[in-house]
Parts: structure tokens; C-alpha cells; sequence
């Protein structure tokens, strides 16, 4: 009893315990805000609304791949290099390519509007409000992955927490104060997110003293290096993610992709969640594995893999749990949305998974091994399926084709896992089954 006292003290106490636990309950709290505004959003906004907030989405995400480089896993990295110079460069270059590349769309927006429009549903006027979230989006990013790295989980629940509070509270001005439709929650994003991204950008310059008005060539090279290789792996991603919703508005209605939109808010506790646990999983697997002494890598495995295995349970468990509170807090209009929401738990339990092995590709600095084969795979099943179970099954055939998408992208990365890192899973595997009784015996 007193050695598991004192196992169980130790798990308490360590790095990973406090960080999860902060990180949880800030996620909780962000969480839980958006939802708990939604008993009046879903009363003042139609489906319709919520499918054109839903697109913009859509949108930002993919704008995001090519404003920000997928630097975000390259600078949280560098920050264990114990080089402060080229950290500083790293994140100098990386703002100011930024910038650069957001001033193109901005002009390309005016000239691609209308075929963007056309393709997506979506209002061209709004294109270049959606590009500046993008870009704000990016500024964010770079900031909290800092402050991740850092190990200060106080500081990311914070300004995140700032990030929704002002999101919502604008949100609910313009569209209940004002009468405002959907615009309302995008003017709302605009000034939030704008307002967050100024909060970080200080952070960068006088708290952490990263960033200057100086581009390094040595430092964009390595941003192309790292980031290029994953285009086509986070482009898969996006498609798996967001297109579904583009095939809504398409093959159903921009009314359908609102619900599923909310069922994707309403089960976002569980993304909060495993995205808590991911964050403080982050630095400690780093640390772990960067340990001089070496550690015990059969011991690791083990813990993971029963991870992994509890992570459908959870799944049902929320699925469960949110069809049950629906009634109570959306409007009638909304009551659809409660199809989606078993196969949303499910594709985020997928997820979970995805993040477990992903970390281990990223920390070998190994990523073009995930250019084809995970996101990019996922993607090509998600445009193969999507289409095929919307026609077959309705709308909720795009949620189905989501979490098939998610599934194949999860083998690949954990195949791209094990070149990356090699561990020992089969070691790990084998530890679970009961031991041979001839062995026993022979003991």
C-alpha cells in the first residue's frame, strides 16, 4: 500500500500531471464557453448562418498552410537546440514571409474571388477578411507553440482564454445586441483574433526578444525544408478536416453544413480534451527522449498503447453524453445535428491516436516521411468517399467519410512513426498477454 502511495505521489507531482491537468482545465474552460453560448446563438441564427461561419472555416485552414509554412512544429523544436540565435532568426524569417505571402493573397483575392466563390458558397466580399484571421491564426500559433515548448501551460490556457472570451462576448453583441446574421460572427473572429494576434506579436518582440525586422536566408531554408515537405501531408489534412463541408454545401445544403458544424462544436470537449493531454505530452515526450541517461523506451510504449486503447471508450462515453444534453441546449432547428455526433467522438478518438505516434515523426525532424503517406493518404480516401456515402447515406455520409479518412491517415503516420523513431511496440504488445505457462514453470 505504501509503495503504491507512493507511485501514486510521483505520478501527481510530475512534469506531465500538473501540465495535463492545467492544460485540461483551461481546455474545459474554453470549452465550455462556446457551448455555453449556444442555447442563444442557435435561437438567433438560422443553419444557414451557422454553414457560411463553418466555411469561412474551411477556408482559414487551408490559407493557414500557406501563411504559416507548418513552422509551428520547426520553432517549438529549435527551442530545445539551446541556440537562441537561430531561434531568433528562425522566427524573424518565418513572421516576415508571413506577411509577405498574406500581401499576395490579399491581391490575388480580388481577381480569384469569384471562381472561389462559386466553388465554396461563400461570399467573395469576405475573402480578404478571412485571409487577415488566417494570418492572425498563424501569429498565434507561432506564440502558443513557443510557450508550450517553454513548459508554461498558465500562460497558453491564458491568452487562448482571452482569445474565446472576446470572440464570444463580440459575438454576442453584433448578432443579439445589434441584430446582426452571420457577418456578426465574423466581424467577431476578425477583431478577436486580431486583437490576440497583436497580444503575441508583443510577446515575440519584448517578452521573448525573438523577433526583428531581419530575413535570414539560412533560416528560410530551413522553413522550406521543413515545412515544403509537408504541403501535400497537411493539405490532406485540410481536406479531411474541412472539405466535407464543401461537399455539403454542394451535394446538400449550406443549412446541412451548419449542422454539422455545430455537432463539431458540441463534441469539441473531447478535441479539448486530448489536444489538453496532447500539449503537455509534447514537451515531456521531448524531454524523455533527449534524456542523456537514456530511458526506458518498453515502459513508454506501454503506457501509450494503453492509451490508445481507452480512447474509443472515451469516444462512446461523449457520444453518449452530448446526444443526451441536445435538446437542451440548441434550438429545434438544430436537433439534426445530433446524427453527426457519434461519428465525430469517433473520428477525434482516431486523432488521439494520430497525435500519440506524430510526435515522435516530428521530433526526429523526419517529417517528409508524412508527406504521402498519412494526411495526404487520408485526404485522397476523404474525396474518393465523401461523395460516394453523401449520395448513399445524406448528409451524414460526410461525416462517416471523415473518420474513415482519419483512420487511413493514423496507419500511415504510425508506419511513418516507426521509421522515424523506431520503438519497441512489439516488445510492448507482448508484455500485455499472459506469459506462457511452460515458461512459468521453467522460472
Amino acid at each position: 500500500m505504501k509503495l503504491f502511495s507512493k507511485r501514486l505521489a510521483a505520478v501527481f507531482q510530475s512534469p506531465f500531471f500538473r501540465g495535463s491537468f492545467t492544460y485540461l482545465s483551461g481546455s474545459v474552460l474554453n470549452s465550455a464557453l462556446p457551448l455555453l453560448v449556444v442555447p442563444v446563438l442557435t435561437r438567433y441564427l438560422s443553419p444557414a448562418d451557422y454553414g457560411f461561419v463553418a466555411t469561412s472555416t474551411v477556408l482559414t485552414q487551408i490559407l493557414v498552410v500557406f501563411i504559416g509554412l507548418n513552422a509551428y512544429g520547426l520553432v517549438a523544436r529549435a527551442h530545445f537546440d539551446d541556440d537562441p540565435a537561430g531561434l531568433r532568426r528562425l522566427v524573424s524569417t518565418c513572421v516576415l514571409l508571413s506577411l509577405a505571402v498574406t500581401a499576395l493573397l490579399l491581391g490575388l483575392s480580388f481577381l480569384l474571388g469569384g471562381p472561389v466563390a462559386r466553388l465554396t458558397q461563400f461570399p467573395a466580399a469576405w475573402l480578404p477578411g478571412v485571409i487577415l484571421i488566417a494570418l492572425a491564426t498563424v501569429f498565434q500559433g507561432l506564440y502558443l507553440g513557443l510557450v508550450q515548448a517553454r513548459s508554461e501551460p498558465l500562460r497558453y490556457i491564458l491568452i487562448q482564454t482571452i482569445g474565446g472570451v472576446l470572440n464570444l462576448g463580440l459575438s454576442l453583441l453584433l448578432v443579439v445586441q445589434l441584430g446582426m446574421d452571420w457577418r456578426g460572427r465574423m466581424w467577431a473572429q476578425v477583431l478577436a483574433l486580431g486583437a490576440v494576434a497583436l497580444f503575441c506579436l508583443h510577446g515575440l518582440i519584448f517578452r521573448l526578444g525573438l523577433l526583428r525586422p531581419a530575413f535570414h536566408r539560412t533560416a528560410s531554408r530551413q522553413l522550406m525544408a521543413f515545412g515544403v515537405p509537408l504541403i501535400p501531408h497537411v493539405i490532406g489534412g485540410w481536406v479531411m478536416t474541412m472539405a466535407a463541408r464543401l461537399f455539403l454545401n454542394n451535394m446538400a445544403s449550406v443549412s446541412d453544413t451548419g449542422l454539422y458544424g455545430l455537432a463539431f462544436n458540441l463534441t469539441s470537449p473531447l478535441a479539448m480534451l486530448l489536444g489538453a493531454a496532447h500539449n503537455a505530452y509534447v514537451p515531456v515526450l521531448y524531454q524523455y527522449l533527449s534524456s542523456k541517461d537514456g530511458c526506458d523506451k518498453v515502459r513508454l510504449c506501454r503506457i501509450l498503447l494503453a492509451v490508445t486503447a481507452a480512447l474509443p471508450i472515451l469516444a462512446f462515453a461523449c457520444a453518449v453524453a452530448v446526444r443526451w444534453v441536445l435538446p437542451w441546449i440548441v434550438g429545434p432547428r438544430f436537433y439534426g445535428a445530433a446524427d453527426f455526433v457519434a461519428w465525430m467522438t469517433l473520428t477525434y478518438a482516431v486523432q488521439g491516436i494520430y497525435f500519440i505516434f506524430g510526435t515522435f515523426v516530428v521530433y526526429s525532424k523526419r517529417t517528409s516521411l508524412m508527406t504521402w503517406r498519412a494526411d495526404f493518404l487520408g485526404g485522397a480516401v476523404l474525396l474518393i468517399a465523401c461523395p460516394l456515402l453523401i449520395r448513399f447515406n445524406g448528409p451524414l455520409g460526410a461525416a462517416q467519410a471523415v473518420c474513415l479518412a482519419f483512420a487511413a491517415s493514423t496507419l500511415g503516420c504510425i508506419t511513418a512513426a516507426q521509421q522515424a523513431c523506431p520503438m519497441p511496440w512489439g516488445l510492448a504488445v507482448r508484455s500485455f498477454l499472459p506469459a506462457d505457462p511452460r515458461k512459468r514453470e521453467m522460472l
